[in-house]
């Protein structure tokens, strides 16, 4: 089963950032439609996942009003660290999780 959840780029950059260590960091680059994030370490790109941008909240600043839609799917699991912890903080916010 499938879980998604529509997140904004700042919170998903709440969920990552105490993450960061010495092995790793996450970083997200927003583009026009996507928003990737991507997981570094000492010798560079770990792994990266895109998700798409699903809505922007005029008048909110870009980080707060850009929602993106992630979707956990199984091939997305292969994230390693990424999505235990995402799941963890937006399932004790989310009301509805799709599946």
């Amino acid at each position: 089963m499938e879980h998604s959840y529509l997140a904004s780029v700042s919170l998903l950059r709440e969920i990552l950032d105490p993450l960061a260590s010495l092995e790793s960091c996450y970083r997200l680059v927003p583009g026009c439609d996507t928003v990737s994030v991507i997981r570094y370490g000492p010798a560079g790109v770990f792994h990266q996942t895109v998700f798409p941008v699903v809505h922007r909240i005029p008048g909110v600043p870009e980080d707060e009003g850009t929602l993106i839609l992630m979707v956990a799917t199984e091939r997305s699991r292969e994230f390693e660290g990424f999505w235990e912890p995402v799941e963890k903080h937006l399932g004790r916010i989310s009301v509805y999780p799709s599946a």
